[in-house]
């Protein structure tokens, strides 16, 4: 079924394109026309996107687009903002859609020093990397301020961790983003904010990421956005617009 989902997004080519880029972490959800969002996406040449559910509310809209869109693929989660007041099913209902939609990954899920009850948010972040590990499935991360208790989490686990994950918008340390990459498979996905000069930390984080562990993100409503992200990658690493472009599809397409 992966394999399936490569082929569709790497068909989804128009000849007059030069590159291809694919959006990993944007919430359509949100988006008024769904349509009028993808075609404007498609023209300025991407070619697929990964929508992220933030709470079990969200899940089914989520599923909807995705199936609706060739262009689309879902993710559902807990986002760490929506762990208060779940309904006490949530979990078996987020195991019953991943078991019967194999195209379905995990995410937005994650930890957030800046919002309340880190306790809760560690127990369903910790159920959401079990259900992505137990259907082996790709997840997206969201962390704030709470790296460190994250670690602690997948490091508490040894070997049972998901096949691959994303810390999407990462804006953490380098020591962080090493461990990250070497000790538990994440990739990093680079949001606009990199567009705004004022932000010295990101410049480093793009200079220290390796190039096969980057992909990009509109992180909202705007897939067509990730072009612009792309081409300053490119740019804050010295490489060619084209090959950095290419860089990035290819990473994204391995994640699934």
């Amino acid at each position: 079924m992966f394999m399936c989902c490569v082929m569709v997004w790497a068909a989804v080519q128009l000849p007059a394109m030069k590159n291809k880029y694919i959006d990993a972490h944007c919430h359509l959800q949100n988006v008024p026309d769904v349509n009028s969002a993808l075609a404007a996406a498609r023209a300025a040449g991407v070619c697929g996107v990964i929508c992220n559910a933030t709470a079990p509310n969200d899940w089914a809209h989520v599923m909807q687009i995705a199936q609706n869109n060739d262009m689309v693929r879902g993710a559902i989660g807990v986002h760490p903002w929506n762990v208060q007041n779940l309904p006490e099913n949530w979990a078996h209902s987020m195991r019953d859609i991943l078991a019967h939609n194999l195209e379905m990954m995990v995410g937005e899920i994650g930890m957030d020093k800046y919002h309340p009850d880190l306790r809760t948010q560690a127990a369903v972040f910790t159920t959401c990397v079990d259900l992505a590990c137990e259907f082996a499935r790709p997840v997206f991360v969201h962390c704030v301020g709470a790296w460190d208790k994250v670690l602690q989490i997948l490091k508490s686990r040894h070997v049972h961790l998901p096949r691959v994950m994303v810390a999407h918008g990462f804006n953490g340390s380098q020591q962080i983003l090493e461990q990250l990459i070497s000790r538990y498979n994440f990739y990093i996905s680079v949001s606009p904010m990199i567009l705004d000069g004022r932000r010295s930390q990101l410049l480093d984080i793009v200079r220290q990421t390796p190039d096969n562990r980057i992909l990009i993100e509109s992180d909202g409503t705007n897939p067509a956005i990730v072009v612009d992200v792309a081409k300053r990658i490119a740019e804050i690493k010295g490489v060619a617009n084209e090959q950095m472009a290419d860089i990035i599809y290819n990473n994204t397409v391995g994640i699934l």
